[in-house]
């Protein structure tokens, strides 16, 4: 108790003092007095030292007195553990302090990992004391314990339950069993004598858009100056390059986008003359008369002004900074366009429908599982599975359940580990590992026949810049194991039987809530609507989302997709905009307290059921009455 109640005052505690204070912890002194002594000292880190002068100050450890009046310091129980260790109590953090740095791209590789995970299963048997530890006063190492004889052995480390090297002398302490389920009995068989057209159907899918193999290793800058910031600036300038050419090749499929020139020639332009251009936009800003925007490509900047009464004039609401548009309008000749016509990227009205499949096929959307919260709505997920396994209450359930081929689960499939402030408090699975690990046994349930897209979020063990190339296997290796799972990036696009589903988790939705007027939370695929205009899944740079400084941009939607799908917000809405069905699938997690905190209002367990050959909604069936706290 004493390392997680440090945790929610943000102190931290080393090995050698946890042993020291934990037996006098609620008995001998209260936390309160503890925390007041250590703030007096300007530390947030309980050491040995300050824990020892704590129990003295408190009367609860003898002083010894040497012939020479000085005092010594007493040898603890605890002596021969690995000072220097601070215990967290999570398994990231206590990762980070075993040689793995969370948010890196490169880790360790299978069968080398010291991660403590609470669980034996995880850990790496330690046959040697390798763990080493600088000399204390007599000399000896943190795995060394001196013998009478003046002889010393060395004595293997194991890994605690908070993550910590510790080592011992006498037998091994048993490993605290889990105080939480993993669903490991979690096992759903298929109704017996339930037909399932969909295994007769053929599979036909293709992951267009996969970036699963994506090398990052963007530098790593100590500071702007240096040699490590330009290249990072580089990188960034390469990628808004890459943006900018993406935006221009469809901008000119636009036919009424023509004599597009480069703002570098404007000055070899009179004034008076009808030019268009396409770049990034810097800045926007309002004016009495209208709106200023500084439009800028690979060769220069050029403002343009549109006055409040034109037509397009309404469009700049809805642009966000950083994305990419064309303006049309008459040069001045002195760096200003007076622009008649703004340009979106946009999706076109019309599109060539495509050929009808010879029977029906269904795909389920979901997103937002969130394993491993207390918030998690457990029965109610166990139901859908049993109703994918043919526990259905009428012949029109059947009928959608026979035909479901495909699962599609677009991030934030686990809760993670300090995503937000105060979420250990409302995690019921601690560990990143085990939340996997629940996951995969629950997702080992859903039929054979049906195969499972599965992609990461931001709460998810991935890189925490977009795009999210997967997961890091290291930690969702369970995932990897199902047999009937395509693992996906953030974003994808999967092709099936014909129809493009772009499927992104949907954290672009955040600027556009900020940026754009009118948009919120509660409306999600109205955001969405937004980022379909600009052809990007998260144009603006520097603010909410994080980009990585990826060569190529990624995150532009070059193909119009069937179907639009996102997740990240809790809740389930969907529309139609230029023949692009949009849908944000909700969640499987009941309102937390963070989200009273932003004013989300999640709308948990509930189930879209999509119609692959229409790209449109055949059904949703709600499972939100099994969901506690809704």
């Amino acid at each position: 108790m004493l390392v997680e109640d440090l945790l929610k005052n943000n102190y931290l505690i080393t090995a050698p003092a946890y042993h020291l204070l934990q037996p006098h912890y609620g008995r001998d002194f209260t936390l309160s007095e503890l925390i007041k002594f250590v703030k007096a000292k300007g530390k947030f880190v309980i050491d040995l030292e300050i824990a020892e002068e704590f129990l003295r100050g408190k009367g609860l450890l003898p002083v010894e007195r040497p012939e020479g009046g000085e005092e010594k310091p007493p040898v603890s129980e605890g002596k021969g553990a690995v000072e220097g260790s601070i215990s967290t109590g999570n398994a990231p953090l206590s990762a980070a302090l075993n040689g793995v740095e969370m948010g890196d791209t490169t880790l360790p590789v299978e069968g080398e990992s010291s991660i403590s995970t609470g669980d034996e299963a995880h850990q790496t048997p330690v046959e040697e004391a390798s763990y080493e530890n600088e000399a204390d006063e007599n000399g000896l190492s943190g795995g060394d314990v001196p013998l009478e004889n003046g002889d010393e052995v060395e004595v293997p480390v194991v890994y605690g339950d908070y993550g910590i090297p510790i080592t011992y002398v006498e037998e091994e302490l048993p490993s605290a069993e889990k105080s939480y389920d993993v669903y490991d009995d979690v096992r759903i068989s298929p109704k017996e004598g339930f037909s399932y057209r969909a295994a007769q159907i053929p599979d036909d899918y293709a992951i267009a858009l996969d970036l699963t193999h994506l090398k990052v290793s963007p530098p790593k800058a100590k500071n702007a100056s240096g040699k490590e910031g330009e290249l990072l600036v580089e990188s960034y300038r390469s990628l808004f390059l890459s943006r900018v050419r993406k935006m221009r090749r469809i901008l000119r499929e636009n036919p009424e986008v023509g004599g597009v020139i480069d703002i570098g020639k404007l000055g070899y332009i009179s004034a008076g003359e009808q030019v268009t251009v396409i770049g990034l936009v810097n800045d926007k800003r309002e004016s009495a008369k209208g709106y200023i925007l500084e439009i800028e490509d690979a060769t220069g900047i050029v403002k343009a002004f549109i006055s409040r009464d034109k037509e397009d004039a309404g469009l700049v609401k809805g642009i966000m900074h950083d994305s990419v548009i064309g303006v049309q309008g008459q040069y001045s000749g002195r760096g200003i366009i007076f622009a008649d016509r703004i340009y979106l990227p946009d999706v076109p009205k019309f599109r060539r429908k495509k050929p009808p499949l010879e029977e029906k096929v269904y795909a389920v959307l979901l997103s937002d599982i969130h394993v491993g919260s207390n918030k998690f709505c457990e029965k109610a997920f166990e139901k859908f599975l049993e109703w994918l396994n043919g526990n259905v209450e009428n012949e029109a359930h059947a009928e959608l359940v026979s035909r479901i081929k495909y699962l599609i689960l677009a991030g934030d499939v686990v809760d993670g580990i300090g995503i937000y402030p105060g979420q250990y408090n409302e995690l019921a699975i601690p560990d990143i590992f085990d939340q996997y690990e629940a996951l995969a046994n629950l997702l080992r349930n859903v039929p054979g026949h049906i195969t499972m897209f599965i992609g990461p979020g931001n709460h998810d063990a991935a890189r925490a810049a977009l795009p999210q190339p997967g997961f890091y296997e290291e930690y969702a290796r369970p995932l990897f194991k199902l047999k009937n799972a395509v693992i996906i990036s953030n974003p994808a696009v999967i092709r099936l039987h014909g129809r493009d589903f772009l499927i992104a988790h949907g954290r672009g939705i955040e600027d556009v809530v900020t940026e754009v007027p009118g948009r919120d939370h509660h409306h999600p695929a109205e955001a969405m609507m937004e980022l379909l205009k600009l052809r990007h899944l998260a144009p603006t740079f520097g603010e909410k989302v994080p980009l990585a400084p990826d060569p190529e941009d990624f995150l532009v939607i070059e193909s119009v997709p069937d179907l639009f799908q996102a997740g990240h917000v809790h809740v389930l809405e969907f529309l139609t905009y230029n023949g692009v069905f949009i849908i944000n699938t909700g969640t499987w997690q009941a309102q937390t307290e963070f989200q009273k905190m932003v004013n989300i209002v999640p709308t948990p367990a509930k189930v879209p059921i999509i119609d692959v050959e229409t790209a449109r909604l055949r059904a949703v069936v709600n499972f939100d009455q099994f969901c506690e706290g809704v």
